[in-house]
């Protein structure tokens, strides 16, 4: 992950998997290895989504590996959530936050098995789930993105066949 100061767009910090500073990033392919239900990377796998909590978090889903690396935003790393570690690569898409103050659920999407994750923020624990693979209303097909608004409702965005968006309204 890089930052850069978005009046100027100089450089200011940047770091890799697990907080590793610029200058300790591996290059070596074994580094970035995944095995389904196996060890995680020591660096990144692939691209990432980042957002960014209420209370100053950066959460950085790292798809092809299966995991979100949550860092402070100086680089500091804090914890791993791992998100269906036995699927084959490219679990852990976006990633979202309900929209209480406390944002207490992560919501991840998942384009290989069609389904939006709901877990605990603090600890990672899986909450529930909502989809399956399908092209009707609730089903997905390629899940790529979710959205929350400050109502709660979630809006899903799908590509391949799927290249539709649907929205789930909050029921309490």
């Amino acid at each position: 992950m890089i930052v850069f100061d978005l009046d100027t767009f100089k450089f200011k910090r940047g770091w890799g998997a697990y907080g590793h500073k610029l200058t300790e990033i591996s290059t070596l392919a074994a580094d970035r290895d995944y095995t389904p239900g196996g060890p995680e990377p020591q660096e990144f796998k692939g691209h990432l989504t980042l957002n960014f909590s209420n209370d100053g978090l950066v959460y950085a889903a790292d798809r092809a590996a299966n995991r979100i690396i949550v860092t402070k935003k100086d680089g500091t790393y804090v914890k791993e959530i791992v998100v269906a570690p036995k699927t084959a690569g490219g679990s852990a898409g976006g990633v979202m936050f309900s929209p209480d103050k406390e944002q207490k659920i992560l919501y991840v999407s998942d384009i290989n098995n069609n389904t939006v994750w709901f877990l605990n923020r603090m600890d990672g624990a899986l909450l529930g789930r909502l989809g399956s693979m399908g092209e009707n209303g609730g089903q997905f097909f390629g899940l790529h993105m979710e959205a929350t608004d400050s109502k709660g409702n979630l809006y899903t965005g799908e590509v391949f066949n799927g290249e539709r968006v649907q929205r789930f309204l909050l029921v309490k």
